[in-house]
């Protein structure tokens, strides 16, 4: 897509729900600023990985940090040795929760699906077997044998269609649905965990051997867990951890940040590598949250230009700071702000007034969730430390994208607009830094500098 020249090209060109694939020109390398080396760590695990081992990992970061972005890209790098099945959770499953037995049948559904579309189905005998368990199990009774008569004479209805996949969209279908027919499919599932999982295997296997012709093996990507409840994540990554690390392939799945800092039952640490993405730095740890000191804030001002004629659709410079510092280093609110002040503009071009009152409805919707949950003393203490204390608000204001974790020495900060509400209730106040005399006396030009950057 060309750089937007107007504002009516610039609301589709700021849309911030599709990730970008690999070789899109929107993308921004930022892992130079964010100092964490994550999705560099994730393929070099990839490219050394043995092959009689599974690799099965956890990748971090808020909502919004632009992780499912980084994924694509890194199913593209690894494109070579591996063959990537990518899906989003919340669209596959139910997007309030889901258990291990959905998401098994999810798998074994997207599996054969996209061994079919690449030209190397999986053998007839072997789905066979699967449809053979499921009539036998999951639909013993009358209701179930009738359920399965109509799948079968849909398939041959829509012709090309195999009964097996027919069947497992049919089955995933219904249990995102609440509903008897739902609760009845997962308690019967759930008495024989070890054969589904089997199942699942065995077509995992089947496409491994398929993919070995090639000289590459199969990589599973689920992205989006971190929309979820931190329960769900843990209740499926923690709880159900033997069936998942016996997944017979590699498997990347993202999850809460809060896991990682407040497990809910076992450290996630404990049972999976985990990889964590902060978000963009704009500024250093003591710094004015209006300040842009750092190339963090210059890589957030080509996201917008590498969409939009900046100069054109933004002509005022302060505005588009005002943009980059008021999004915290957040891709995802960056370009939400720069729509919704592209929406209240009335000229041809973004305003410093059309910025501000897109702010000002933010900042109220912000007012009134912490208005509403108590946060204001958790909020003004992250502002103050920089840290997070024990108490579980603390973990909740991060999942809501009110607080944020930035790297180097890792710290936590505000949203810069929550930084501003802080400031109008007299909240905002952060501790001064002992006056270097109280440690080892600092001599000369040295610690006139040192005494200059504090405030």
């Amino acid at each position: 897509m060309a750089i937007a020249r107007d504002l009516n090209e610039a609301t589709p060109a700021l849309d911030f729900e599709i990730p970008l694939q690999s070789g899109d020109p929107k993308y921004v390398d930022f892992s130079s600023v964010r100092d964490s080396g994550s999705v560099a760590r994730l393929r070099t695990l990839l490219q050394r990985q043995p092959g009689d081992r599974w690799l099965h990992a956890v990748f971090a970061s808020h909502r919004g940090a632009g992780k499912s972005t980084e994924l694509l890209h890194l199913q593209h790098d690894v494109s070579d040795r591996y063959y990537t099945i990518y899906f989003e959770a919340n669209v596959e499953l139910d997007p309030v929760g889901f258990s291990m037995e959905e998401l098994l049948l999810v798998l074994a559904r997207v599996v054969e699906e996209q061994m079919r579309k690449r030209g190397n189905p999986l053998a007839a005998s072997l789905l066979e077997k699967v449809e053979s368990w499921f009539a036998e199990v999951v639909f013993a009774d009358e209701e179930g044998r009738s359920y399965l008569a109509v799948i079968k004479t849909e398939a041959k209805a829509e012709g090309g269609i195999p009964f097996f996949a027919k069947l497992f969209a049919s089955v995933t279908a219904a249990v995102k649905v609440e509903g008897s027919h739902k609760q009845s499919v997962k308690n019967t599932l759930r008495k024989f965990p070890g054969a589904l999982l089997a199942h699942v295997n065995n077509l995992l296997d089947a496409a491994a051997v398929e993919l070995e012709k090639d000289g590459r093996r199969l990589l599973i990507i689920i992205d989006n867990l971190d929309r979820y409840d931190p329960t769900v994540a843990d209740d499926l990554l923690v709880s159900s951890q033997d069936r998942f690390k016996q997944l017979r392939c590699h498997l990347i799945v993202t999850h809460p940040m809060t896991l990682l800092v407040r497990p809910t039952s076992q450290s996630i640490r404990a049972v999976f590598r985990c990889e964590t993405m902060p978000t963009v730095k704009l500024r250093e740890r003591n710094e004015d949250y209006r300040k842009l000191t750092t190339e963090g804030s210059t890589l957030l001002r080509e996201v917008l230009e590498r969409r939009i004629d900046v100069p054109k659709l933004i002509p005022e410079e302060k505005t588009r700071d005002r943009l980059v510092a008021a999004c915290g280093g957040a891709v995802r609110e960056l370009l939400e702000m720069a729509l919704d002040a592209s929406l209240d503009a009335r000229g041809d071009s973004i305003l410093e007034a059309d910025v501000e009152l897109a702010l000002k409805r933010r900042r109220s919707l912000m007012r009134d969730m912490i208005d509403n949950n108590g946060w204001w003393d958790t909020l003004a203490q992250i502002a103050s430390t920089n840290k997070l204390d024990d108490d579980p608000k603390f973990l909740t204001v991060v999942f809501h994208r009110l607080a944020f974790q930035y790297n180097g020495e890792v710290w936590y900060d505000v949203h810069p607009l929550v930084a501003e509400l802080l400031e109008e209730q007299g909240l905002l106040t952060k501790p001064k830094k002992k006056p270097a005399t109280q440690k080892k006396k600092a001599t000369g030009t040295k610690a006139a500098k040192r005494g200059s950057k504090r405030r």
